[in-house]
C-alpha cells in the first residue's frame, strides 16, 4: 500500500476513535477532491491528509496551498449540493475544513489532527 493511501485510511480510523462517522473517503467531482468527509454531531467536515516519511523540506501540512484549499472548498460545495434532499430540503449543519497531517519516521508515526484549519 503507497504511503498516502496508508496515511489516508490510518486519518479515517482516528476520526472514527474520535467519534466521527466517515461518509466519504476520496470524494471526487470536476472540481477536485476531498480526502475525508466526516461527521461529527451537525458538524460536517472536509479532511485534507497529508501523511510523509520526510520533513527537511516542509511539514506536511504546509503542503496545502491557497490553491489547494480553493479546489477543496468548491469540492465541499459540489458534495454539499449533491447531498441535498431529493424534496430542495436541507437539514441546517455546519461546516468546517481540517487538515490530518501523518509523519513516518524511524519506525514512529505521528499524527496531528489541525481542526478549523481553513
Amino acid at each position: 500500500m503507497k504511503l498516502g493511501a496508508w496515511g489516508e485510511m490510518r486519518a479515517a480510523l482516528y476520526l472514527e476513535k474520535h467519534g466521527f462517522t466517515v461518509l466519504e473517503r476520496n470524494y471526487r467531482c470536476r472540481v477536485g477532491e476531498i480526502d475525508i468527509i466526516a461527521l461529527k454531531g451537525k458538524v460536517l467536515t472536509f479532511v485534507e491528509v497529508k501523511t510523509r516519511s520526510d520533513f527537511r523540506l516542509a511539514l506536511p501540512c504546509e503542503s496545502v496551498t491557497e490553491e489547494k484549499r480553493r479546489r477543496i472548498q468548491k469540492a465541499a460545495d459540489s458534495y454539499i449540493m449533491e447531498s441535498a434532499r431529493a424534496d430542495g430540503t436541507r437539514e441546517t449543519i455546519g461546516f468546517r475544513f481540517d487538515v490530518i497531517e501523518i509523519l513516518v519516521l524511524n519506525e514512529k508515526t505521528w499524527l496531528r489532527h489541525m481542526t478549523d484549519a481553513f
